[in-house]
């Protein structure tokens, strides 16, 4: 690993806290934890047991759910090759569909039967919503589904694609929204105004296909920076003018995303390495072979790493990159979504739409139920209050106490 370029960040951002929001993928932080929520541990859209609403969405789609105020986000595709692309908005609290905006795609909108053009998870800054797709086309609506601006990144970029799928997710640091768009061919990340949709910056990436989502992390001075990770490198960014503030030659996986917490980012390679963010130079902590991340990102949930591996969880401590427990969990099969961590327990969702809710006791998992929702699931859950707001294929789902 050589360490290649660093430079000053000059971007100051707050951080945020906790709260009922759900912005982007994996939530606050892009660690996939509300510690605070206490959603119910068993339901069943069979028996509507803990089922508070269930609601179709126009099209398919595998990207996950925001919750921005009072509303749910879901973003969707259908017609022919997937060229419309719609975003809806629900009413929270009783799943009824408040709007519906359908555009169509300018980009190429092919990908593998089992991803969707409506692949990437959207973002918000709480006001406005940024929703990406496979086709390279990103939109910017308001709250009431106003469309602010509307840009084909495809028809700027025309060999910026993939037939498997495009679905690294947006992110939104300040007034700038990134989206990374790396493939085989055009790969670059940019930076864009958020409030006019014009380009601020544009960083050419290696021509390597990445299904790896960004990641805003925060450097010793306050400030927050842009995080990149693809199979040659891990890049830290100023989100303001795109400049590669910091750079380490490292072979990162390309489908699961780093996650971060406090000043501890972790990015998952043959395993995982952590990397202390306290000085200007970012240092590595801790290198595992043992602790390993498949389809699903890492949840960081106070002191503890969890993997899903398919039917087995695995927690690792954060501080040393140990592994504390790993246990085989009967019930569930292979995932793309990464669980979300609540005060209840561990929500882990398999492809199928079961859900293991796995309570970490120390130095043993116990599994508190194994439950299911109808139809495929891909996408990352989100959570608000006590309440987990899940996405199949085809729906919406909240899971809730009636």
């Amino acid at each position: 690993m050589r360490t290649i370029t660093f430079t000053a960040c000059l971007l100051l951002i707050p951080m945020t806290a906790w709260g009922d929001d759900w912005l982007g993928f994996r939530g606050f932080g892009g660690r996939a934890d509300s510690p605070q929520s206490n959603p119910p541990a068993e339901f069943s859209a069979e028996e509507g047991k803990n089922i508070a609403w269930h609601a179709e969405t126009v099209g398919r789609g595998i990207a996950g759910p925001l919750v921005v105020g009072d509303l749910v986000i879901a973003t969707s595709c259908g017609g022919i090759d997937e060229r419309d692309i719609s975003v809806e908005a629900f009413d929270a609290a009783t799943g009824k569909r408040v709007w519906v905006r359908t555009l169509l795609a300018l980009g190429r909108p092919f990908t593998h039967p089992t991803s969707a053009n409506a692949a990437p998870t959207p973002a918000s800054d709480g006001e406005k919503i940024f929703a990406l797709y496979s086709s390279c086309d990103l939109v910017c609506l308001d709250r009431e589904g106003g469309i602010v601006w509307y840009r084909g990144l495809g028809v700027d970029h025309p060999k910026t694609g993939s037939d498997v799928s495009m679905s690294s997710s947006p992110v939104v640091i300040d007034d700038v929204v990134m989206v990374q768009l790396e493939c085989q061919g055009d790969s670059f990340v940019a930076g864009l105004d958020k409030n006019s949709g014009k380009t601020l910056w544009h960083l050419d990436r290696p021509r390597v296909a990445n299904f790896a989502s960004p990641l805003a992390v925060p450097l010793p001075s306050g400030r927050q920076a842009l995080f990149l990770s693809c199979s040659q490198s891990a890049t830290i960014v100023d989100p303001a003018s795109g400049e590669v503030i910091w750079e380490t030659e490292l072979d990162c996986k390309t489908t699961p995303s780093a996650s971060v917490a406090g000043s501890t980012l972790v990015i998952p390679t043959a395993g995982l390495i952590a990397f202390d963010l306290t000085s200007d130079a970012p240092k590595p902590l801790w290198e595992s072979d043992r602790l390993k991340a498949r389809s699903a990102s890492p949840v960081i949930s106070g002191n503890r790493i969890y993997l899903a591996q398919g039917s087995v969880l695995v927690a690792g401590d954060l501080a040393s990159g140990d592994e504390i427990w790993k246990q085989r969990i009967k019930g569930i099969g292979s995932q793309w979504a990464t669980p979300v961590a609540t005060q209840t327990g561990l929500f882990v969702f398999d492809d199928k739409g079961n859900c293991a809710v796995v309570k970490d006791n120390g130095d043993e998992a116990e599994v508190l139920a194994v439950s299911k929702i109808d139809g495929p699931m891909l996408a990352s859950p989100a959570v608000s209050g006590d309440a987990i707001f899940a996405r199949t294929e085809n729906a919406l789902w909240k899971i809730a106490t009636k």
